[in-house]
């Protein structure tokens, strides 16, 4: 009973604190894959692109949070990037597969995305983007019951709930700059297990404001700062800051967020592929809950802009 109550102590403070801090995980990855908050950077800036992810918490051996991204965008151009013209206007199309895992709860939310690219300039592109998000909630209650397995209220084995919504973005970039503005979750619905209110979880609407900015100092030195403005479920504003120096063969960054919490990244480009680790330190949460690693490798053939 110790042991389970223990458990239960860890589990309770992992989800205040996911609940509180990121929520569902867009945070987790969108410096390494923006194009899960943003439907209009669909192939805005290669022919293809796939990127894997994941993104776990440490605490003690202990791996109580697990998030999972597959990311795949292109033009239908993809065949010819070789001759591949960044000045026309072309489509951009892709999805998002992120999924979710912590304690009894695994969320999978799946996106497509449509976009539209127009070259404004020779060096500025605009984009517009839509996307069809599709949204599945699973609490296996059983995982909470080893103490009285015929509870009625924790034998109702695995349960399961969908939401069906869509979002848009539109974005200005060139390889210098990019400002983007995306809404997601445009209709938020509730996630139903049964007929009692104290069994449901509402989504609500996501706004999110990006700017970036790249300084070249030498052929071989920039610096880029970044920023977003967001919301939360409990807060209409909180935001990301973070600098970028990106050498000739890596890039290094830290970064803050509003939620008190530290992160550091590098990216390793190695000719198509890019590898990105980021570690996240919560400043003001229990050590139980430890620290957030994330892991990515992207695949970007005959990329036009690193």
């Amino acid at each position: 009973m110790r042991i389970f109550k223990k458990n239960i102590l860890i589990f309770l403070v992992l989800i205040s604190w996911q609940v509180n801090a990121q929520d569902f995980p867009f945070h987790y990855f969108s410096h390494s894959a923006p194009v899960i908050m943003n439907p209009s950077m669909a192939a805005a800036k290669q022919t293809m692109s796939i990127t894997a992810g994941a993104y776990t918490v440490w605490a003690g051996g202990y791996k109580p949070l697990n998030d999972y991204l597959l990311s795949i965008a292109f033009s239908p151009e993809f065949k010819k990037y070789r001759n591949y013209n960044p000045n026309t206007t072309r489509v951009g199309v892709g999805l998002n597969l992120l999924n979710e895992q912590i304690g009894p709860f695994n969320q999978y939310l799946l996106q497509l995305m449509y976009a539209y690219h127009i070259p404004v300039t020779k060096d500025v592109l605009l984009s517009l983007g839509i996307s069809g998000i599709i949204e599945n909630l699973q609490i296996d209650v059983n995982s909470l019951s080893p103490g009285s397995p015929d509870d009625p209220r924790l034998s109702g084995g695995n349960n399961h709930a969908f939401l069906i919504d869509g979002g848009f973005g539109a974005t200005v970039s060139s390889d210098k700059f990019m400002l983007a503005f995306s809404a997601l979750n445009l209709t938020p619905g509730t996630f139903r297990f049964n007929e009692q209110q104290a069994e449901e979880i509402e989504s609500y609407r996501r706004f999110y404001l990006n700017g970036r900015y790249r300084f070249f100092f030498a052929r071989n030195l920039s610096v880029s700062p970044r920023a977003t403005l967001r919301n939360s479920r409990f807060r209409s504003l909180n935001y990301d800051a973070s600098l970028d120096f990106g050498f000739h063969y890596f890039d290094v960054g830290a970064g803050y967020r509003s939620e008190n919490s530290l992160m550091v990244f590098f990216r390793l480009p190695v000719k198509d592929f890019t590898l990105t680790y980021t570690s996240e330190n919560p400043l003001q949460v229990s050590h139980l809950a430890g620290n957030g690693h994330t892991f990515t490798l992207g695949w970007e053939p005959g990329a036009v802009f690193h």
